[in-house]
């Protein structure tokens, strides 16, 4: 809770002691001696070591920070948020310290252990508890070091207890009080819907009784907790006034955004004086603020990766970073909407076959963490990870398909080594389309402008052509990589999450550029590729120099057919551009495929006849009408009177016996667009479609004067430029909305 108005009516009602202590720690904290490295956990500056200096330690792993001996050890932390606990008084117990190796007795400040609001100091080498009481059915609990004295500190073996329970009396008691608090709280200046949000939650609480269910009562107080909180802060954004120092600013916003199921990555810059939140707001509507979901969690690699937790799978979402300082002066960068994956069906097995209960029980935990981060990150479905141990494999391999083997070796019965080997079993160096020249080049390096994108992102090194995704027939790395991102041996694990979520984000992006995980994904994984506004109309130009980029955008012709119409016929300075090439797109985010509605008409964009294409007439698409859009491998130039576009094109593909492809007629330039055997070479440029906005349209005007298609195959990653920070010229909607993503353009 945030106060401790609950004393008194907790000592007023008996409570139900349970004689002696239970141990309830592996029912609610998950991996609580970090023995499947950071997992589960959200750490800073903290690292996992395995010697035998940390006398109180527990199994082979423990989390320390170390600085020579006389400066002192700053700040580091490790914190896990428990839910469902019952109502009732707990105990924590935890293996730290805060050490001074110069002087061993010295009671050394800043550091601490924690569940909820209640701390207790850390010192010298110990077991430390803290008793706290929880009504709500969740806590955070943690290790917390702020500018700490010492020079090492160390945390393992968190223990959990439950101690006595709490009577549903005690309950309703809190909520009467937290009631009392949110009249008074609304009765001052703060953002309206706020305040109704929590006068609607009050006047629910108000008719409990004890008669509920514990699990009702505890909901409520949990809702309380956050709307209070809520108030407060919406009560001190009303207040602020500006403060002295340098002002708040988000200085750059990075549009490319790593998505999972239920959580994502961003990237921003900030500065400003006298600084008390960086992070990330989101929200389902446009403009989010810090009165909405935020989080201030962060990862750091070359900077900060804010960690975005707590989504919906399959659903819009619009965030932006933010910074805050203690006047409560807030300042936003760029709004960047996202779509959420569907989440992953994926399952894993384990035969049981090791010759000891603790390899067995390691090989288990290591394969059901790696199907979480799959099920989250991979939008893989229908994959099963069959695990047998293998007396005689002296690391672990696994097949196309998900057949693997664990050997003997502990230091490969671990989450790394299952997350890499689970990599072959979806692909990586097993499935045809990894050896097809299509998708790895002769230097040994991907094609896929997703892979590489996501890769910089991971990095901080969007559009730097120095950092690539290299790769042999069966393994892959990244170019100047501060993690081996693929694990690729025991000795490059880390142990920490942002090494198995960046693995498993990279494969994800393998999977959109075309790599198959299974049988049922025939041509990779769809994803939401081009980010659109959805007030927005769209124009489409085939990227073939002599079938559309010289000729015009894609429209209608008579009887609802489609034609490549010329682009002078929406050139001239006193016209609208004709809705006849004007499009909307639309975003399934369940299947992850789009639709394509003709403006003038109201009619679809589909591929339902097996040689050409057609409009339908439909209240919504069908599965006939969706398309997966894969990027393309290859930047194209278009220029006019000194202006010029950077941008690429899309395949838009779909699966129907075999897979097929939206495709520009050969016969002419103002001909028919035909369904096409997809054709994945990046020379196919009869089937990659440029998507442009208006305002590029416009800026294209009266005539496209000169275009460039450049090829990977003339150049290496090392020649390659960057077209701006993301490697394209981004447009950007009148909300403020980035509508594609950048990549790297490879120049002659």
């Amino acid at each position: 809770m945030n106060n401790r108005l609950f004393t008194l009516a907790i000592a007023a009602c008996a409570l139900t002691q349970l004689g002696a202590q239970t141990d309830v720690t592996s029912t609610y904290i998950k991996n609580p001696s970090f023995e499947s490295g950071f997992t589960n956990w959200t750490t800073v500056a903290l690292q996992l070591q395995s010697n035998t200096s940390f006398a109180y330690k527990d199994g082979t792993l423990y989390a320390e920070k170390w600085v020579s001996s006389g400066n002192w050890v700053g700040t580091a932390s490790a914190s896990q948020t428990i839910t469902g606990l019952p109502a009732g008084e707990y105990t924590l117990t935890v293996a730290a310290q805060n050490y001074n190796q110069a002087s061993t007795s010295a009671k050394c400040t800043g550091t601490y252990i924690y569940a909820g609001e209640e701390q207790t100091p850390v010192y010298t080498p110990g077991d430390y508890s803290v008793s706290f009481t929880n009504l709500s059915g969740t806590v955070q609990i943690g290790f917390s070091a702020n500018n700490a004295s010492g020079n090492w500190l160390a945390v393992d073996n968190f223990r959990l207890y439950r101690v006595a329970d709490i009577a549903n009396q005690v309950l309703v008691d809190s909520l009467a009080a937290q009631v009392v608090i949110a009249d008074s709280l609304c009765k001052q200046t703060m953002e309206q819907w706020v305040c109704d949000s929590l006068a609607h939650v009050t006047d629910s609480a108000r008719v409990l009784t004890i008669e509920q269910e514990q699990s009702v009562l505890q909901s409520a107080l949990a809702q309380m907790d956050v709307l209070l909180d809520k108030a407060r802060f919406a009560i001190a954004l009303a207040q602020a006034t500006p403060g002295s120092g340098t002002a708040p600013e988000v200085t750059r916003t990075v549009t490319v955004v790593p998505t999972g199921a239920t959580e994502a990555l961003m990237r921003a810059n900030m500065s400003g004086s006298n600084i008390l939140e960086r992070g990330v707001c989101w929200s389902k509507e446009h403009n989010p603020t810090v009165l909405n979901d935020r989080t201030t969690e962060y990862f750091y690699l070359n900077g900060n990766i804010y960690h975005i937790t707590g989504l919906k799978p399959a659903t819009v979402y619009y965030l932006r970073p933010y910074v805050m300082n203690n006047t409560y002066t807030v300042a936003y960068g760029d709004e960047v909407k996202i779509v959420t994956h569907p989440k992953g069906n994926c399952v894993g097995t384990w035969d049981n076959g090791a010759p000891t209960e603790a390899a067995n029980q390691r090989c288990i935990t290591a394969i059901n963490q790696t199907i979480e981060y799959f099920n989250e990150w991979t939008g893989i479905r229908g994959f099963t990870l069959s695990g047998h141990y293998g007396a005689s494999t002296a690391t672990a391999d696994c097949s196309y398909g998900g057949w693997m083997r664990i050997g003997p070796n502990e230091g490969n019965q671990a989450i790394g080594t299952v997350i890499h080997e689970t990599g072959h079993g979806v692909g990586v160096g097993t499935s045809s389309r990894w050896w097809d020249s299509n998708y790895r080049t002769d230097e040994k390096y991907w094609r896929g402008r997703e892979t590489t994108t996501m890769y910089q992102f991971l990095e901080n090194q969007l559009g730097n052509s120095n950092y690539f995704m290299k790769a042999d027939d069966t393994h892959a790395w990244g170019a100047n990589a501060t993690y081996d991102w693929f694990v690729n041996g025991a000795d490059k694990d880390t142990h920490l999450p942002l090494q198995y979520i960046g693995g498993c984000v990279l494969l994800h992006s393998y999977f959109v550029d075309g790599l198959c995980p299974t049988s049922s994904h025939p041509n990779g994984v769809p994803s939401y590729t081009y980010n659109y506004d959805e007030d927005s109309v769209y124009y489409l130009m085939c990227k073939d120099p002599e079938r559309g980029l010289d000729a015009g955008l894609l429209s209608m012709k008579e009887s609802y057919t489609i034609k490549r119409a010329a682009i002078s016929m929406c050139l001239n300075d006193q016209e609208e551009i004709p809705a006849e090439a004007a499009w909307k797109l639309e975003f399934d985010p369940s299947s992850c495929l789009y639709a394509l509605r003709h403006v003038a008409t109201g009619t679809y964009l589909s591929h339902a006849l097996s040689s050409s294409m057609q409009f339908k007439n439909l209240s919504s698409p069908t599965t006939n009408e969706q398309f997966q859009l894969i990027p393309d491998h290859t930047d194209v130039t278009l220029t006019n009177n000194g202006a010029s576009i950077t941008t690429h094109g899309y395949w838009m593909t779909w699966y129907n016996s075999e897979n097929k492809a939206f495709t520009a007629n050969t016969t002419s330039a103002t001909g028919y667009c035909t369904v096409g055997t997809f054709d994945a070479s990046p020379d196919a440029t009869l089937q990659q479609w440029i998507i442009l906005t208006e305002s590029q349209v416009r800026q294209l005007k009266p005539a496209v004067s000169a275009i460039e298609v450049i090829s990977p195959e003339k150049v290496t990653p090392s020649d390659a430029q960057t077209v701006d920070m993301q490697g394209r010229t981004a447009p950007v909607s009148a909300r403020g909305l980035v509508v594609n993503r950048g990549q790297v353009m490879f120049k002659k």
